[in-house]
């Protein structure tokens, strides 16, 4: 009997006790990977949308995170363990799937504004099944096609900050 707002931040308030437990982190990739599994193990018998939730936040962000970081990303981990980062994973487009060969969204390096511009220019290359995105998220790892002076450089991730501390829109 819980409301529809109630059933999306009861997940969040789960996780968020199993962050502040730190019983498991993003560095278990790197030195006890058998740890993440058995959080999952766990959390699956607890209930569907927590263990989903933390695999958004543990595997789909966190562990690509930990994949595919350099130096500059470490800062990121305590955060993700804490939920001080609460990452959504943005493969998925709704005329694609996830065939990542097929994307359309693109991220265009503008040499004026030293910046990326993503573009998802068509409804198919809308961004789809983004879980934590919606309500809880405040960062994104989001793929999309790569074009650098005027040369596509194929699907390429990129880190995007899409809240502040507050939840607001930046």
């Amino acid at each position: 009997n819980m409301t529809w707002e109630q059933t999306r931040d009861w997940p969040m308030k789960r996780l968020q006790s199993v962050m502040d437990s730190k019983i498991v982190s993003v560095r278990d990739f790197f030195n006890d990977p058998k740890n993440i599994f058995l959080a999952h193990e766990l959390l699956a018998q607890l209930d569907a949308a927590t263990v989903t939730k933390f695999t958004v936040q543990f595997n789909l962000f966190g562990g690509t995170m930990t994949a595919l970081h350099t130096d500059r990303h470490v800062k990121y981990f305590d955060d993700i363990d804490s939920g001080k980062t609460i990452g959504c994973f943005c493969l998925t487009e709704l005329g694609y799937g996830n065939n990542a060969v097929k994307m359309e969204t693109t991220v265009t390096y503008d040499d004026k504004t030293e910046e990326f511009i993503v573009n998802t220019q068509t409804v198919l290359s809308q961004k789809y099944w983004i879980t934590n995105g919606f309500k809880h998220s405040n960062h994104a790892v989001l793929f999309g096609q790569c074009i650098v002076n005027g040369k596509n450089e194929g699907v390429s991730p990129f880190l995007i900050k899409i809240r502040d501390e507050n939840m607001n829109e930046v």
